[in-house]
């Protein structure tokens, strides 16, 4: 029986190396009743003959061959960029969609220009009945935030929310709103490269929704040896590259422990050598950081306090067990406390600020905007 997949979606599948799950991957598309001349699958400089597979197997598909192995940002930004309409699936190759999963998201997205990305439940390949993310936020330490995250499914309400982080696994992106944003950042290799492009989304003033019902299955896999460093570095960048001055000062005594209680958690791990190394390659990004903080300033529809979260930190189930969980479980607590302390600062410091930054803001490409104009809407 035919499916339904809008008319208006196209897919862009980000494949490295992906033997080992792309006949998963394609099956779900297949199964969702995606045309596969609206498929187009990004190898990145893969060498395990991907693309032969997809000719012998999938003709229709389209094939793009990235020569360089430079994180999957490239590849996101192609699938975008290249896109023949307005909303397109940017999907890693470990990711199985499930029924009905791609009609969700694009009822959820609408067509009012108000939300930008709408991101499905991420489940565990090999426990389907449980959450690996969802409804997820930026934390003010550039970390993630989640309310459900390795929690039985039905847990969630059934209904859609509004959240703050989107997962690389399968977002169906407005390109308008990526357009306007600036694209994902290239620059990031691993980690953050899906969660500082969603917080400019939001601080444009457009919406990030998750319908609980479009859910997929994540196959994950362990994480390479260059994980901490690509974390580290990039979790610098991203707050000196987005978050306001005033953020940044108000923010600072919270650093000045959470940095030395990383460091600790590293020693512990054996991985010392990797965060040196990535302060080291986060000061490489200095010199292009004045010109990334005023295409932010671009775009700025809200301050950061309106924005960042408190909440509960998403601790590795390797390390939040035990005594050293329960640690790092008040450790959360405590700077969720000091967050909600600092955020009532910036809050005091922001009042005034000009009146066009509510939640409700939207941003001056989109119909649903008022009166077509961003001049008086910008946050300094």
């Amino acid at each position: 029986m035919a499916k339904h997949f809008p008319a208006d979606v196209s897919v862009g599948v980000i494949a490295y190396n992906a033997m080992r799950t792309l006949p998963m991957c394609m099956r779900g598309l297949s199964d969702a009743g995606c045309p596969e001349e609206r498929i187009t699958v990004y190898d990145v400089a893969g060498t395990d003959g991907s693309g032969d597979w997809l000719a012998e197997h999938h003709p229709g598909v389209r094939v793009v061959r990235l020569d360089e192995n430079r994180g999957p940002n490239p590849a996101r930004n192609l699938a975008v960029m290249q896109s023949e309409t307005p909303f397109v699936v940017v999907m890693d190759s470990d990711v199985q969609l499930l029924a009905g999963t791609v009609a969700g998201l694009r009822e959820a997205i609408g067509d009012d220009g108000r939300v930008a990305i709408a991101t499905p439940v991420v489940l565990y390949a090999d426990r389907p009945d449980t959450v690996q993310y969802s409804r997820t936020f930026v934390h003010f330490l550039a970390e993630a935030s989640a309310e459900v995250d390795d929690k039985p499914l039905t847990q969630l309400n059934g209904e859609t929310a509004v959240v703050g982080l989107a997962s690389g696994c399968a977002p169906l992106i407005r390109k308008s709103a990526a357009v306007e944003v600036g694209m994902f950042d290239e620059r990031y290799f691993f980690g953050k490269t899906d969660g500082e492009f969603a917080y400019r989304v939001t601080l444009g003033g457009w919406q990030i929704v998750e319908p609980a019902g479009a859910q997929v299955l994540h196959h994950h896999h362990r994480r390479g040896t260059t994980y901490y460093t690509h974390q580290v570095r990039n979790r610098w960048h991203f707050m000196l590259k987005d978050f306001q001055l005033r953020t940044l000062v108000v923010m600072l005594p919270a650093l000045l422990v959470h940095e030395p209680a990383l460091f600790m958690l590293l020693l512990v791990k054996g991985k010392t050598g990797e965060y040196f190394r990535a302060i080291g390659s986060m000061f490489k990004l200095l010199p292009a950081l004045r010109g990334d903080r005023r295409q932010v300033a671009r775009v700025r529809r809200k301050h950061d306090w309106e924005v960042l979260r408190g909440d509960k930190l998403v601790i590795p189930t390797s390390v939040n067990r035990g005594v050293l969980g329960a640690v790092l479980s008040l450790y959360g607590v405590a700077m969720g406390w000091y967050w909600s302390a600092a955020s009532g600062l910036l809050r005091v410091a922001s009042t005034g600020f000009p009146q066009g930054l509510a939640k409700d803001s939207q941003p001056s490409t989109e119909k649903g905007r008022d009166d077509g104009s961003s001049s008086q809407t910008n946050v300094a």
